[in-house]
């Protein structure tokens, strides 16, 4: 069987247009690009399973897409944060607005809703992608197919990422599991002071998400695991015994560094535009990417349907790139200076430095002016 496409024009929408992916910036950029009217496909191979942290979104900082109702999903609402330092002193913040959701109930909705809004199917991975000057041919489920643009949300190790040589270089990994039962609404975070690494628990329908964040060059996955242990056994009600019932996970983390736009760059030269993991938009710090997956998956689809794609590298940097730039500095400040592990000590003291931290938590502070804010609530003023 052969697919045929529609030649090149002046309209980057005009023809159609590929995604390749199964996550949230996928299925957002083709309900975008549908709901407009363009012409796209969505290759979306079925998914392994649960990705770390397991998708905990704070809603009001979520892009708006039409159609698509997030409240109709089962969620559990965390409204309790507890936050661990080194030492093991721990303090809880009240937080709003912070949903747990499957991660399979998620991307199943938001591509229901992208094919409800007239986007195609395709239920196969890609299995090559041919780079030509009018256009790009994909060969899935052994068919041809040429598109004007391919949007690539398929992960910072996949198939798009290496047609361009290009390789993330501020990879982080996420091991953990999936453990079923009734925890609570309790979402526990611990910083424990060695190199970059940070622990979660995170109660979702069903159960939990437990894991640890590490970058594999300044930390062995036995030390992760071990880290990941220990805090099961402080936090988790039948400790790390837990972990041999659940769905076990790791996953590389791609997080937003200095490759991440010449990467863009280099993408829309190949009529590429990346996406998600697959741009290396992970946050530096809470390595949260499913927000910003769904931000560029918009942003890519709109630079398409204003003819305009050789500016989807320009529109990240301006819309996401300043505030995770700002996550690097903030990272340091988390993991290398003092500040990371004096927050709980200080924020039982301060009322003030305690709503800082639970705005960061709850996305309603963002790193511009944390510092400031955190230096100015600190000295009460």
């Amino acid at each position: 069987m052969h697919w045929t496409g529609g030649a090149s024009s002046k309209s980057a929408a005009a023809d159609p247009v590929a995604v390749i992916g199964g996550g949230p910036g996928a299925a957002a950029a083709a309900l975008t690009l549908a709901r407009h009217g363009a012409r796209v496909v969505l290759f979306r191979p079925a998914r392994p399973g649960e990705k770390p942290c397991g998708g905990a979104l704070p809603a009001s900082r979520l892009p708006p897409l039409p159609g698509f109702d997030l409240g109709a999903l089962p969620s559990v609402e965390a409204t309790r944060f507890l936050v661990e330092n080194a030492d093991g002193s721990c303090v809880a913040l009240d937080v709003e607005g912070v949903y747990v959701y499957r991660r399979a109930d998620l991307d199943a909705a938001l591509v229901d809703t992208a094919v409800a809004a007239g986007a195609e199917l395709v239920a196969h991975r890609v299995e090559s992608l041919e780079h030509g000057d009018r256009g790009v041919d994909l060969v899935a489920d052994g068919c041809r197919r040429r598109f004007s643009w391919v949007i690539c949300a398929d992960g910072g190790r996949g198939l798009s990422r290496r047609s361009l040589g290009r390789f993330s270089a501020g990879d982080s990994l996420g091991i953990g599991a999936s453990i079923d039962g009734d925890f609570g609404n309790c979402l526990t975070l611990a910083f424990p002071g060695v190199t970059d690494a940070y622990l979660w628990i995170f109660p979702r329908p069903g159960g939990v998400s437990v894991g640890v964040a590490y970058s594999e060059a300044r930390l062995s996955r036995g030390a992760a695991e071990s880290l990941l242990r220990r805090f099961l056994d402080r936090r988790l009600e039948g400790g790390a015994s837990r972990l041999a019932e659940g769905r076990r996970y790791r996953y590389p983390i791609p997080v937003y560094g200095s490759d991440t736009l010449p990467a863009l760059e280099a993408g829309v030269l190949r009529r590429l535009l990346l996406v998600g993991d697959a741009a290396g938009l992970a946050d530096p710090l809470t390595r949260e990417g499913i927000r910003y997956a769904i931000l560029s998956g918009v942003l890519a689809a709109e630079s398409l349907l204003e003819n305009q794609p050789q500016r989807y590298p320009r529109r990240v940097a301006l819309e996401i790139g300043r505030e995770m730039s700002r996550a690097l500095a903030a990272r340091e400040l988390f993991f290398e200076a003092p500040i990371g592990q004096l927050l709980v000590p200080v924020c039982r003291m301060h009322p003030g430095v305690r709503r800082v931290l639970a705005d960061l938590l709850g996305c309603r502070q963002p790193y511009h002016g944390l510092r400031r804010r955190l230096l100015r609530s600190a000295v009460g003023l």
